[in-house]
């Protein structure tokens, strides 16, 4: 995704300034729309190099610097400090910079938008309304506890696949060895005694003679294959057709759903927690989905609750969305807790997402041994067949 600075106003002739991320031009236009702004000027922002920070420092950051606040130390002053204390010497100097402008009387969320690409979107809008309301301090507690939810969510996906990659790799290398070391030493025998080889060893050898030859071209052809579907991806067509298909598959139907709906819970759960408006949570909720047949299919709440209907009644109304999700909304709505149960639903998607990718590799496991160990077990057999093949051999 690209960033887009764009200027557009709301129904009331208000002027609304701001960068956001978009696929496109025509991306950002349909974004701003979905929130009732009507876009006046949409620009792309000159590509700079990504100033990358460790989540860790950021999610550090936020703790400290609430700390600090609840503490009775003044934002510059607890800035400051935090900027002293930093390992890391590009954030020390981001939050130097952060300093620099709180002290010259800029608000904090003012200052943190200069680095939108480092703290995101979510981060300048809490501590926003987190100015407003005078409880910055608690806000960006809850702030810090969300990225590190966030940030253990996604390890958690990414070790839960750790365990197979490491055996189907090591499988791979194994396969590799004996294709192309190990077999054509057997091979070499009946060609040195002028005798056929076996058909299954000779068709082992083939396949390790050309891995031999053109081996170097997998990789290259695996990494053109990725950054071009990459490339593709950006295409907004390109995306809503795959987002379609995917979402179309039962399977991951199920993991694409259960995973949004955890982020978008999250997001929009923690936001109202904060203060932030219900429209503009909203608003920011739609723009982190990552897939475009629920970010379009969920377009229309913000029009739905402004004309006055609740939540509840969307989501029970739309067959993509879960039961659960209109219940437990219902009830929270009755109850005047809506940032609450919003938060509930996000634990209980992303519990149901681990078990369910917990069971995925349960099954991989052995499903990955059993591919790899059918394969090897066929080279081995070859291997026989060429062993016992030369005592049929007449000398």
């Amino acid at each position: 995704m690209s960033f887009f600075q764009y200027q557009a106003r709301d129904a009331s002739g208000t002027t609304h300034r701001g960068v956001m991320e978009a696929l496109s031009e025509q991306d950002a236009a349909r974004k701003l729309k979905s929130g009732r702004l009507f876009p006046v000027k949409i620009k792309a922002v000159k590509s700079q190099l990504k100033r990358r920070v460790p989540e860790e420092c950021i999610i550090r950051f936020f703790f400290d610097l609430s700390d600090l606040l609840l503490a009775g130390l003044p934002v510059d002053r607890a800035l400051s400090l935090i900027s002293s204390n930093q390992t890391n010497k590009r954030f020390q100097k981001m939050v130097h910079e952060l300093f620099e402008s709180v002290q010259g009387g800029s608000d904090l969320s003012g200052a943190l938008s200069q680095y939108r690409d480092v703290f995101g979107s979510l981060s300048s809008h809490m501590i926003r309304a987190g100015e407003a309301s005078g409880t910055l301090g608690p806000i960006l507690k809850r702030l810090a506890q969300y990225l590190e939810q966030r940030r253990a969510f996604r390890q958690s996906l990414i070790s839960s696949m750790i365990y197979p990659f490491i055996l189907l790799s090591t499988s791979l290398v194994s396969m590799i060895v004996l294709l192309v070391y190990v077999i054509p030493k057997f091979a070499q025998i009946f060609h040195d005694l002028n005798q056929k080889v076996p058909f299954l060893t000779q068709v082992m050898v083939d396949v390790g003679a050309w891995l031999k030859d053109f081996g170097w071209a997998v990789p290259i052809a695996i990494a053109v294959c990725f950054w071009g579907g990459k490339s593709l991806l950006r295409r907004p067509e390109v995306r809503r057709f795959v987002d379609r298909c995917l979402f179309w598959l039962p399977f991951s139907r199920y993991l694409i759903l259960h995973s949004e709906l955890t982020r978008f819970c999250r997001t929009l759960g923690t936001m109202l927690e904060s203060g932030v408006p219900l429209l503009k949570a909203l608003g920011l909720g739609q723009e982190l989905m990552i897939n475009s047949v629920l970010r379009e299919s969920i377009a229309p709440l913000h029009h739905e609750i402004k004309i006055g209907r609740s939540m509840s009644d969307f989501f029970r109304g739309h067959s993509a969305f879960p039961a659960r999700m209109g219940t437990m909304l219902r009830i929270s709505e009755e109850q005047g807790n809506m940032g609450a149960g919003l938060l509930s639903l996000s634990e209980y998607f992303e519990k149901e997402l681990q078990r369910t990718l917990q069971r995925i590799m349960t099954l991989m496991e052995p499903l990955v041994i059993l591919c790899t160990g059918g394969i090897i077990a066929l080279m081995v057999i070859s291997m026989f067949s060429a062993i016992f093949g030369i005592n049929d051999i007449k000398f």
